[in-house]
């Protein structure tokens, strides 16, 4: 609980004794009951007013649009490699007509009715019922079909890859915002503390400059320092509520520049044991990588695209006839014939299609592989800058946590001396400004370090990660 809300609740408190003490004696549990229910309510806005990372990376994984386009286009790889794969099945339909014919050809004296080379019945006119099964299955799939569903599913799981880069790039893009929050909120909190002991050294040189101790140059110069420090203090308001209506854009939700920031924890140490293994498990060189997959199979299906199509078929009819009504066609529909055959047909010439898109196949093999290269390296890139990032990092905190102890030793030393007067009070406000800027640094620094590890955990591994944040089944489809 922060120190002005145990003063918020201390104050409401002695109201309502004050209120308590004119009541009856006989009615002495009913302001308890009333200072109780107050007292909770008073600290209420204390659970209410914080900012929590794991909130807003849970929050913003939910709000994104942008990532659930890309889960949309988790589905649609879906639904593409399973309308591919479904082509390896046999085809096999169901057809059927009705018709009314009239033979217009009288010239026939057999007696035999035909149309089309087809017997129909001796009748000159008469309705027509006929049914057939058909069924077709291509053999040539599994040389042509089977790997291009193949590459299909490939895409498929580069575009779930391709989700989880989405879904990690927000996570990275609202860290950076938090970090910016929480060190806005230290540069803000110490710069008005440090607001306040140069407004108290403005003061007591103005008033020693009436007894001529100080120069009008010392003077304008402390009141100077007052207005720079509360021209930062406009600023970083400023840029507070800017970060604050950006990570709005990420949640989904408001948020008061009053909230107090729960402080990333860090534990001051990263390891990388294997870089390597670590970049294989990133999804953006998983995507790349199931992209160059994809691709390979791709090359097989567009070179076998040169072989013949072999297919094997069959045929079932059931025939019927009337003169009387379409009813009495349907009626007494009869087996009539059926063939079974296998058909073959080899590609002669084709202007050229089939090489050119073996052609194009090739080079998007050679272009996946580059690709994959690329992000191998940036990666590899990123996880290096990273780790010198955090150690440069490391030492500049263990710096400033040495001068922070050395300003706390200096203060200490001054506040006896000023005892013995030897030390004015101007003298330790000047110290107590110089130590709450390096104090504020340090903070800094911590914050720093912790959203390092943050980064550091993202990189190293995605799924725990995202995991911990309720993220992992995302972009499962």
């Amino acid at each position: 609980m922060l120190p002005s809300q145990h003063f918020f609740i201390y104050s409401f408190k002695n109201k309502i004794w004050k209120k308590c003490d004119k009541l009856p004696e006989r009615n002495s549990i009913v302001p308890h009951i009333f200072l109780l229910l107050s007292i909770i309510f008073a600290a209420y806005p204390c659970f209410a007013g914080f900012l929590d990372y794991r909130e807003i990376i849970t929050d913003s994984i939910n709000y994104s649009a942008s990532l659930r386009l890309k889960k949309q286009d988790v589905y649609i790889s879906e639904a593409q490699y399973k309308s591919n794969f479904a082509e390896l099945y046999p085809v096999i339909n169901l057809g059927g007509r009705s018709e009314r014919y009239e033979n217009l050809d009288h010239r026939n004296d057999t007696g035999i009715n035909t149309i089309g080379n087809e017997v129909i019945g001796g009748n000159q006119s008469a309705w027509k019922a006929s049914l057939s099964v058909t069924g077709q299955y291509y053999l040539s799939h599994w040389y042509k079909k089977r790997f291009e569903a193949r590459y299909y599913e490939k895409i498929l799981d580069s575009s779930t890859h391709e989700c989880e880069m989405e879904e990690k790039k927000i996570i990275r893009e609202v860290t950076d915002i938090f970090r910016s929050i929480a060190e806005g909120k230290i540069k803000l909190k110490y710069t008005n503390e440090i607001l306040t002991r140069l407004k108290e050294i403005y003061k007591l040189k103005k008033e020693a400059f009436a007894r001529g101790q100080f120069s009008h140059e010392d003077v304008l110069k402390a009141e100077a320092d007052v207005l720079s420090t509360q021209k930062d203090i406009i600023s970083l308001n400023k840029e507070l509520r800017e970060n604050f209506e950006n990570l709005n854009n990420y949640t989904g939700k408001s948020y008061s520049t009053d909230m107090e920031i729960s402080a990333l924890p860090f534990n001051g140490q990263i390891s990388v044991a294997d870089e390597k293994r670590i970049i294989a498990q990133t999804p953006e060189y998983k995507a790349r990588m199931k992209e160059l997959e994809a691709f390979r199979f791709k090359e097989k299906f567009t070179g076998n695209n040169f072989l013949p199509d072999i297919s094997i078929y069959g045929r079932y009819d059931l025939y019927n006839s009337s003169q009387n009504s379409i009813d009495d066609s349907f009626h007494d529909v009869r087996p009539a014939d059926y063939s079974v055959g296998f058909y073959i047909n080899l590609p002669l010439f084709d202007g050229g299609a089939r090489k050119w898109e073996r052609e194009k196949t090739l080079h998007e093999l050679k272009k996946a592989e580059e690709n994959a290269r690329l992000v191998f390296n940036e990666k590899n890139k990123d996880i290096k800058t990273l780790r010198i990032g955090y150690i440069e990092l490391s030492k500049s905190y263990v710096n400033y946590k040495n001068l922070n102890g050395q300003y706390k030793k200096i203060i200490d030393i001054n506040k006896k001396s000023k005892l013995m007067g030897e030390k004015s009070n101007l003298d330790i406000i000047e110290l107590e400004k110089d130590a709450l800027a390096v104090e504020r640094d340090l903070k800094i620094v911590e914050n720093s370090m912790a959203v390092y590890e943050k980064q550091f955990l993202l990189e190293l591994n995605f799924n725990e990660f995202v995991g911990n944040y309720g993220g992992n089944g995302t972009c499962k489809h």
